[in-house]
């Protein structure tokens, strides 16, 4: 009966909210709002292939693509494509995680910066960020099910290089940078001494000390509230070395040595599995690295600087010293970008440079870098040289569209479109 009740009050506040705002569309049986309408029409104001249409076109071609998201949606609805709250919850937990690790601070000092910086609770940040999370998952999965890999070959690049070459976006105030790259780690002695502590809680766990309380006791991680309880997650969610040993296991079994992530040792128990799901636990011990070693890295950094300064060659540094494996191997490049595309933890310094001169050591998350400004330029036009794989993802972005363009207008012949508002 309670359960009829509350069907049937969540049914009236939805007719009643239909009544103050009116209904555009109606697709498979989902509404879309005049407010959904006229807040996708704002965001798409000044975007690509909105230039020269009235008022009335950008609405009319804002509305078909709000009609297309909705087909596709209902179409992941009636294959079962799903997106699991498990693996949306441990997405969020992750990325939270991560920005704290960054920043070296506690929990309570994340809810204070994001109630600071961006004027919200830690509940509201969450339930935003799971929105986000939400929507990529699903959009991935919608791919991968009905698009599959695109993976155009040099020769596709090129081709498409040179028919739209002239209309391919310009960059305007780009710089071309370089950096090397060096991480803050802990000493050898420091890692070592925490991997043994998490081998002396295995053998606890041996001798019959339950789960819990070593969790309670040992775990620095916001999990350890939940017993060291991740949830589930599928495979690409954790840390590739975390997921081949997790895999490996049987329910019931925790890991037999310690396994080592970038966050630190972990000690991993098996809960559950389900479909292509795992549902982990965790004991983590985090490794942090002591003054000393902070200290010695300052050093290498400061020296590293003087040398670059005093004309060595920085790629030949960045090839030596740099370990940043997507750039090292190419001296440092991280080729060109706008200005207005840099991080802000380092737009700053690089702002101050002039073309050829290195930046002082910045910090940003776990890392230190120097910076080198190698050019500037305040108009550029896209190159195969410099910019291949940016146009490799616009091919690939073009191809992939299209063929979701073609099934969309086959599925939405196969469900129910009303257009209700046409003015």
């Amino acid at each position: 009966m309670i359960r009829v009740l509350l069907l049937v009050l969540v049914s009236l506040s939805f007719a009643a909210r239909e009544k103050v705002e009116s209904v555009v569309a109606l697709v498979d049986g989902k509404v879309i709002l005049q407010s959904e309408l006229m807040s996708a029409v704002e965001q798409s104001q000044g975007a690509p292939g909105f230039g020269g249409l009235s008022p009335q076109e950008q609405k009319a071609k804002v509305l078909e693509s709000l009609i297309d998201e909705k087909v596709i949606m209902s179409r992941a609805s009636r294959d079962s494509i799903e997106v699991s709250d498990d693996e949306v919850r441990n997405r969020v937990d992750m990325h939270l995680q991560s920005i704290a690790l960054s920043q070296g601070v506690d929990q309570y000092r994340l809810e204070q910066a994001i109630q600071a910086q961006l004027g919200m609770t830690m509940a509201q940040y969450r339930e935003q960020l799971s929105a986000q999370f939400y929507d990529q998952y699903l959009m991935a999965r919608i791919r991968q099910r009905y698009i599959g890999l695109v993976q155009p070959t040099r020769k596709d690049v090129e081709a498409f290089y040179q028919e739209y070459r002239d209309s391919l976006p310009k960059q305007y105030n780009s710089i071309k940078v370089s950096h090397i790259q060096l991480p803050l780690e802990a000493s050898t002695e420091i890692v070592d001494s925490v991997r043994n502590l998490a081998v002396q809680i295995i053998d606890s766990l041996d001798q019959g000390i339950a789960w819990e309380s070593l969790v309670a006791r040992h775990s620095q991680d916001t999990s350890a509230r939940q017993g060291g309880d991740l949830g589930f997650w599928r495979k690409g969610s954790l840390e590739p070395s975390f997921e081949r040993v997790a895999w490996r296991m049987q329910i019931g079994q925790y890991s037999e040595i310690p396994v080592k992530t970038r966050l630190g040792w972990h000690i991993i128990k098996i809960l559950a599995k389900k479909d292509e799901q795992l549902r982990t636990a965790q004991i983590l011990l985090r490794v942090k690295p002591s003054v000393a070693d902070s200290i010695a890295l300052h050093q290498r950094l400061d020296s590293l600087v003087n040398a670059a300064r005093s004309g060595a060659d920085f790629v030949a540094m960045a090839k030596t010293h740099s370990q940043d494996p997507e750039t090292n191997w190419r001296g440092g490049s991280l080729g060109w970008m706008e200005r207005n595309q840099l991080d802000s933890a380092y737009q700053q310094e690089i702002a101050n440079l002039e073309d050829g001169e290195v930046s002082d050591p910045v910090q940003i998350e776990n890392h230190w870098h120097i910076f080198k400004l190698d050019e500037s330029m305040a108009v550029r036009s896209l190159t195969l040289e410099d910019d291949y794989n940016l146009i490799e993802d616009i091919v690939i972005n073009k191809i992939s569209s299209e063929k979701m363009q073609v099934l969309v207008e086959k599925w939405r012949k196969e469900v129910f479109i009303e257009v209700r508002n046409k003015k």
